[in-house]
């Protein structure tokens, strides 16, 4: 089943390839731009771009997986880790344990018979012969139920570590395979990337004319998700006005230091970073721990609803999710005051600033804002 889940957005793709094969074909190499041409044109572009922007997004899904993983496989090393060192322990135990049984049967052959006859003859009554048969029973059994129980510790020990070596191979596989299909899916990007930035100064220049017109239907796209979101589709319940935390400005300062930082998917570090690692680093140096991916950092702090935009402040986290669904969250970012906001992109870009207002009307697909 995983082997086809790169293949998918593909396969839906193809009939926009193939109208831009037929779009291509139709148009003469000496037409003027007329109202037809424009619109063949435009449909063009769009097509390329939506491709290329369904690719990113497909993209920022397989690195968010990575990141899971990672962190799980993390986690996995640590138990292991703590589990040899029980291990260790319990040998340590049963080495003891057994080292004390052999030293109690070694006095007694040494010893001999007459000590311990000695012990129960110098007994002063038959009730106090019967204590010390008893106590020398109690102590011998003893000793062996010790052994047995660190035995047993043990052997339920080593069953851990192997069920949890057994895991940490089962993830790395999971990671490798991921990488692969992101790396498959980086390398289609790369092409249609090519693709869009071969589109002639023509088809730019039509398309530059129409930003009004598409403004406008981005906003009403961008509303309907906005409602979309607040009806719940599958995202948190705001935190009152009055309940908010005052939050942290000082993160943009911390995030601005790193524009021009290049996107590295599955990086958390000045040598690259990706949406959410950027995010969990800036606030780690506020010393904040944030979850690894951006839909665990969207459900983390306090929430502010997608159509109270009025209420962010600079430091604030704000998410985007597909079609505007908080189920379906894929990218983060750090308000920072005037309707913008920094952020990791996408494979090929680097940090820097832009307008979320912009996203909005454009895209349509802000679920919200958490504030920590």
């Amino acid at each position: 089943m995983r082997s086809t889940f790169v293949s998918h957005p593909w396969r839906a793709l193809l009939p926009c390839a193939i109208a831009i094969t037929l779009l291509l074909g139709t148009v003469p190499a000496s037409a003027e731009p007329g109202n037809a041409a424009i619109e063949q044109k435009r449909s063009e572009a769009n097509a390329a771009q939506d491709k290329l922007e369904a690719m990113a997004t497909e993209l920022e899904v397989q690195v968010e997986a990575y990141n899971a993983i990672s962190e799980a496989l993390d986690k996995t090393r640590e138990d292991i880790r703590r589990t040899r060192i029980d291990l260790e322990n319990a040998n340590r135990d049963l080495a003891e344990a057994q080292a004390r049984l052999g030293d109690r049967a070694a006095a007694i052959y040494k010893e001999g018979r007459t000590s311990v006859l000695g012990v129960l003859l110098g007994t002063t009554s038959f009730e106090d012969f019967v204590s010390r048969v008893d106590l020398l029973t109690r102590i011998n059994r003893s000793d062996a139920e010790l052994v047995a129980q660190v035995k047993t510790s043990k052997t339920q020990v080593e069953a851990l570590e192997a069920s949890l070596v057994n895991r940490e191979a089962e993830q790395v596989a999971l990671k490798t395979e991921t990488e692969t299909r992101a790396k498959g899916i980086e390398a289609q990007i790369a092409k249609q990337e090519a693709y869009v930035a071969s589109l002639n100064a023509e088809v730019k220049s039509l398309i530059k004319a129409e930003q009004e017109r598409q403004a406008k239907l981005a906003a009403e796209r961008a509303a309907q998700a906005a409602a979309l979101a607040a009806r719940g589709s599958g995202g948190r319940p705001p935190t009152s006005e009055g309940s908010l935390p005052p939050g942290h400005p000082e993160a943009v300062g911390i995030a601005l230091q790193y524009l021009g930082v290049p996107y590295k998917w599955g990086g958390s570090s000045p040598s690259g970073f990706d949406c959410s690692g950027l995010c969990q680093y800036v606030y780690r140096q506020l010393g904040i721990a944030l979850p690894r991916t951006s839909r665990s950092q969207y459900n983390a702090g306090a929430h502010i609803a997608p159509d109270r935009i009025d209420l962010l402040r600079a430091g604030d986290l704000v998410f985007f999710g597909t079609g505007g669904d908080a189920s379906r969250i894929h990218h983060v970012g750090i308000y920072v005051g005037n309707g913008n906001y920094v952020h990791a992109p996408s494979t090929g870009d680097v940090v820097k600033v832009s307008s979320l207002t912009d996203r909005i009307l454009k895209n349509g697909d802000y679920v919200g804002a958490s504030r920590f």
